[in-house]
């Protein structure tokens, strides 16, 4: 029996999918495919937030989660080393988390890397632990700007008339009916 050689630049492309889809399953709060983000019995370390399985983090994730006003995670930089069925993957990740708390609303601003050991398993690439490394942070009260709350008062409205698309957090976001992201 002969296996197959996987092609890398196909290997890469998938585990960024995972990366951007840990992404949008946050921001989204779509806990189905942040699990399926990692296999089963995978872990993850976000000391001193959290450390233990993913299925854990998720579960302890989503009433913090829950309870924001809204949530922004991106990733940037990607280093991915292949090593057959494994790769060491380190991302560089940008959050901002708008929180209510104690009748006061406020910003905190995280940069970081996750270092993670991906696995090719069941025909599938995913997490088997995720190492976050926070680089940076910040918190700021949020000051709501004066008139239009979602704009600056600096910038002119061309179509005050149209309806604008609001974010969602679940899968009744715009970008569902688009992408028709459904597991």
């Amino acid at each position: 029996m002969t296996l197959q050689k996987r092609d890398a630049s196909e290997d890469k492309s998938a585990i960024m999918d995972v990366l951007n889809m840990y992404c949008r399953a946050m921001d989204r709060m779509d806990r189905e495919l942040a699990l399926s983000c990692w296999h089963t019995g995978g872990t993850d370390n976000h000391a001193p937030l959290y450390a233990g399985s993913a299925e854990g983090f998720i579960d302890w994730l989503w009433p913090t989660h829950a309870a924001m006003i809204s949530t922004h995670h991106m990733i940037g930089n990607c280093l991915i080393s292949l090593n057959g069925d494994a790769a060491g993957v380190e991302t560089y990740w940008s959050v901002t988390l708008r929180i209510p708390k104690d009748g006061r609303v406020f910003d905190y601003r995280g940069l970081g890397r996750y270092v993670d050991n991906f696995e090719y398993l069941d025909g599938r690439w995913a997490i088997r632990h995720r190492q976050s490394i926070r680089d940076w942070t910040r918190t700021d009260e949020y000051q709501t700007p004066p008139g239009d709350s979602r704009f600056s008062s600096v910038m002119q409205k061309n179509n005050p008339e149209a309806r604008e698309i609001l974010p969602q957090r679940d899968r009744s976001d715009y970008s569902y009916s688009v992408l028709g992201l459904y597991i």
